[in-house]
């Protein structure tokens, strides 16, 4: 449909002319029925010429009528213009002509075929006259500031004047090539590829706040910094961590999940180790046995909860007499008894935690605030896209709860309102099985923007036992790996939510709603802030009802 009305609805577009400005709010309630009309169309030649036209308007049945407008006070003196008592330098005339020709030259270029007839009027809004000028050319083509309250019967009085009624125009895509060439909308694009790219660049220098926060560390030997997702804790614990060992001392920097662990060794921090891995190794290395000669890699759950115990007990002094300072990220996921051996670790010495309280996942986990002296908090957050970071919002309480019944959720409305978002995509699944398909489809189609394997993470809202999806080596014919497999960092990774926190990649699928009830709006969370470019959610029906906040998005990209 050819767009009707005026363009810009709501205000011309920047324009110091105050003629300007008083023709486009008496276009607003005066143009008539059907026509169309745009400020500020500009247009350029294939030899760099430019022009404006300072109003463009469209007449279905007749053609295109292009406004020249002129501010302050006109008149012609001897033959000349003047405008403010000042000679003009071109005649409004000739300036309109010269950019109807040029934009009925675009037409065409555009491959319009029989381009509309076109005519040139000239208003002077500032000006009110009783005599209007009767120069040949002039003679009917004139606005004043007295036509203005009265706009809609000037302007079809001068349709009838200039435009002969047998030439109405062939082709009709005329008014739609004349509002692609106003341009109510352009939207620059980068495929996936691209954009991951420049967000990596975006994402390496440290800026003036984290340096701050440095300086601010390196002051303070006990300090906790506290902030949401993307904030930089992660990088700071790194960059804490390389100053430490480049001062000579000996640092720790210990984590909980067993694949920012792997991915930090991999970066050249040798000594990062999950708390519980390094407990595992130091109880092991003094000869202790806590499962009957079982390897690490067979331990119960039940054992891995109280190795960190056994480790603060027993094996206290080997891991002391390793480390002189304790860098601890994620420290909200630690457990009391994980707890236990970096106060041991770190009595007496220095000691730098980075946590989010509104990431912990664990209701009983909090960070013990007398392991700290001073607290500090980073507010900037870098890693999320914006747009995404305040979606994810939705899902960040202080004091997550499991997600109410899906007829109960489905009823609540959103926090505030929700609109599309590029970083953001909701994919219906046509059932539950179809999952594996639609996955395989969404990284081919990343893969082919530009996307490599190690940019993309298949998350998991459920844990490992839980998973289908997750648990497999392939996914349509892509090879998937764990996490912390020795190759993910060259492969699609496809794992849980749990153990892909505190890492990020550029693409992320969110897959598996409907299992993962328990605490399911942190689950959320943490799976969407992964994500450095875009996230996408593959969902049900079923499970668009349950979530009112992934509904409003799919409701508003369908509108």
């Amino acid at each position: 449909m050819p767009p009707t009305g005026l363009h810009p609805q709501g205000a011309p577009r920047p324009t110091s002319s105050h003629a300007e400005q008083s023709l486009h709010r008496a276009l607003a309630t005066g143009l008539p029925q059907g026509w169309s009309a745009w400020h500020s169309l500009r247009v350029r030649s294939e030899t760099g010429w430019e022009g404006e036209g300072d109003f463009v308007v469209a007449i279905p049945d007749r053609g295109l009528l292009v406004i020249e407008v002129k501010g302050g006070a006109i008149e012609v003196r001897d033959g000349q213009w003047l405008q403010n008592g000042k000679l003009m330098a071109r005649a409004p005339r000739e300036q309109g002509h010269s950019f109807a020709r040029l934009l009925v030259s675009k037409l065409e270029e555009r491959g319009l075929r029989g381009t509309p007839a076109f005519a040139v009027a000239t208003a002077f809004p500032s000006s009110p006259f009783s005599n209007p000028p009767r120069q040949g050319d002039l003679d009917g083509a004139v606005l004043g500031q007295q036509d203005l309250p009265y706009l809609r019967e000037a302007l079809e009085a001068m349709r009838e004047r200039l435009f002969p009624t047998q030439q109405r125009p062939r082709d009709s895509r005329w008014v739609e090539l004349l509002h692609e060439l106003w341009g109510e909308t352009w939207t620059p694009r980068l495929v996936l590829g691209d954009r991951a790219r420049l967000r990596e660049q975006e994402l390496i220098p440290l800026d003036q706040q984290q340096l701050h926060m440095l300086d601010l560390l390196r002051k303070n030997q006990r300090c906790l910094v506290t902030g949401g997702p993307g904030t930089g804790k992660t990088l700071l614990a790194c960059e804490m961590w390389r100053r430490l060992r480049a001062r000579g001392a000996r640092p720790a920097l210990l984590c909980w999940t067993n694949a920012l662990a792997s991915s930090l060794r991999a970066s050249g921090i040798d000594t990062a180790f999950t708390v519980r891995e390094l407990a595992a190794e130091l109880i092991t290395e003094v000869g202790i046995d806590p499962q009957d000669g079982a390897p690490p890699s067979a331990w119960s759950a039940e054992t891995w909860e109280l190795v960190s115990l056994h480790a603060a007990a027993d094996a206290l002094e080997l891991g002391r007499s390793r480390f002189d300072a304790v860098v601890i990220d994620e420290a909200q996921d630690l457990s009391p008894n994980d707890w236990e051996l970096v106060r041991g670790l770190a009595d007496g010495r220095s000691l730098w935690g980075f946590a989010d309280e509104g990431q912990g996942f664990w209701r009983d986990r909090h960070v013990p605030k007398d392991c700290f002296g001073a607290q500090a908090e980073l507010r900037e957050r870098y890693r999320c896209p914006e747009p995404l970071a305040a979606f994810a919002d939705h899902y960040r309480t202080k004091e997550p709860s499991s997600v109410p019944p899906p007829a109960r959720l489905s009823s609540a409305p959103p926090p505030a309102p929700i609109v599309p978002i590029d970083e953001l995509r909701i994919v219906r699944l046509p059932s539950a099985t179809a999952l594996e398909e639609y996955a395989a489809r969404e990284i081919q189609k990343a893969l082919s923007e530009g996307l490599q394997p190690h940019d993309i993470a298949v998350l998991s809202l459920v844990g490992q036992l839980k998973t289908d999806l997750c648990a497999r080596d392939r996914i349509g014919e892509v090879p998937v790996r764990r996490a912390d497999a020795p190759d993910a960092g060259e492969q699609v990774v496809a794992d849980t939510f749990l153990r892909f926190k505190g890492l990020e990649r550029p693409l992320v699928l969110i897959v598996e709603l409907d299992r993962g009830k328990h605490r399911y709006d942190v689950r959320m969370h943490v799976a969407l802030t992964r994500a450095t470019v875009r996230s996408v959610v593959l969902a049900t029906r079923e499970e668009l009802e349950a979530d009112a906040r992934l509904a409003a998005v799919a409701a508003a990209s369908r509108a």
